[in-house]
């Protein structure tokens, strides 16, 4: 099975430009209705998370337009060189056998539930699980602790669910197995956040792209994908809100909304107009040299550098970003902590920052292009580095502790596959 991709939109540009415009145009609807609306709720920061919009400037907006293209332009750069490498086809038709992908499934299934179990065994010794879920708290992550051990396998659901549902449709696998690794992705998502559900959904999108054949009959298929992607959406909209709900109830009661579909409707909009709100700050005040930050050309290094590598980092709780951390040039709610990789590159490295994040792109685009080519299961893992590549808008992922955890997970997963193959053809004495 060849993994070329001639999809048009099926490349890093699309998946970081995309989000980024859905950003603006959220930050662009939230204005509009404070504006606008005659009945807009007494807690609007709380829920929008800014009191006052941002001042946009021309200067500005050009500076977050050439950012935006020039690490797009590099992403792309890598996926084209990797692209231009192909692989050797006795090597393809290994790893897409039915054998390989069961193994395969089977150490990434193991590392998942050992990381899952562990986790919530470290959590359950310090508090009450269901007492945590029926008062509405997130406790779960601070109950874990903050650095690298065996509560980091749980990282590896984000590939067990997807691949398990594409080798149960398959025929490899049976549906106990498939289903208990969505099960493990969804327990995961209680611990953790949201994230490992979008990116366990890029790894199967990655492997529905790879495996899907172009339909001939386009019209009659069309009103099928519609129907299946309105249900996609209930279903995931829906499980957000749940999940939603059982992190942050509290906060949004003490804001007055008080039905769970409205809590995540507003989660969702100040989630996505955030970051667009301090970005646009942040350009106008460089343009107009309210705020410099050169930064270093030795110390920014860390903005690229692997988060595990970094000895400077603050816990979730610590890290509120305050007016100072933008340098007085937003108004912004302290607990939205993720506000694109524009702003908080700038605010903690500054210029040089920017230069050693865009060329991060380079390796991500590459990596991203050398994992496709790689079968159907093992180019999953190529769903991660789209979603670092789409979270642009957003946070800086591509040089996170658990995302080159799953890339070495992949490695170590196929060659220990290679090696338990071998013993399949050492032949029995007489």
């Amino acid at each position: 099975m060849s993994a070329r991709i001639d999809r048009w939109w099926f490349s890093p540009a699309i998946f970081m430009l995309v989000p980024i415009c859905a950003s603006y145009l959220a930050w662009l609807s939230l204005v509009a209705w404070r504006e606008l609306a005659t009945d807009r709720p007494a807690s609007w920061a709380k829920l929008s998370g800014f009191a006052e919009p941002s001042n946009p400037t021309a200067p500005g907006i050009v500076l977050l337009i050439v950012w935006y293209a020039a690490a797009a332009c590099v992403a792309t750069l890598g996926w084209r060189l990797g692209s231009d490498r192909r692989i050797k086809p006795e090597t393809l038709s290994r790893i897409t056998s039915p054998t390989f992908e069961r193994r395969y499934f089977y150490l990434i299934f193991a590392t998942a539930l050992i990381g899952v179990l562990y986790s919530y065994y470290v959590i359950s010794s310090s508090q009450n699980i269901l007492d945590s879920l029926t008062t509405q708290e997130n406790q779960f992550t601070t109950a874990l602790p903050g650095y690298a051990g065996i509560q980091t396998l749980r990282s590896a659901t984000i590939l067990a669910a997807p691949i398990g549902i594409y080798l149960w449709r398959k025929k490899v696998i049976g549906f106990p197995l498939a289903a208990a690794a969505v099960m493990l992705l969804v327990l995961n998502a209680a611990i953790a956040s949201r994230l490992s559900l979008f990116m366990a959904a890029f790894v199967y999108a990655v492997i529905y792209v790879v495996t899907r054949k172009p339909a001939v009959r386009v019209n009659r298929n069309r009103g099928r994908i519609w129907i299946a992607a309105v249900v996609v959406f209930a279903i995931g909209f829906s499980l957000l809100a749940g999940l939603n709900y059982v992190r942050n109830a509290n906060y949004y009661r003490d804001a007055g909304v008080t039905n769970p579909y409205a809590m995540n409707l507003y989660q969702v909009g100040a989630y996505l107009a955030t970051p667009a709100q301090v970005s646009l700050g942040i350009a106008s005040a460089v343009m107009d040299r309210h705020w410099e930050e050169p930064g270093h050309p030795v110390d920014s290094i860390d903005a690229a550098q692997p988060t595990f590598l970094q000895f400077k980092k603050v816990s979730k709780d610590q890290g509120l970003r305050e007016g100072a951390f933008y340098g007085f040039t937003v108004v912004l709610e302290s607990n939205f902590t993720t506000n694109g990789v524009f702003s908080d590159t700038y605010a903690m490295h500054g210029m040089w920052g920017w230069v050693y994040t865009i060329l991060l792109y380079l390796l991500a685009g590459f990596l991203f292009a050398r994992l496709v080519n790689y079968g159907v299961v093992v180019a999953g893992s190529a769903g991660v580095m789209a979603h670092c590549l789409s979270e642009v808008w957003r946070t800086q992922n591509v040089n996170f502790g658990f995302v080159i955890f799953l890339l070495l997970l992949t490695w170590a997963c196929v060659v220990s596959v290679r090696i338990w193959s071998r013993f399949d053809q050492v032949e029995p004495a007489d």
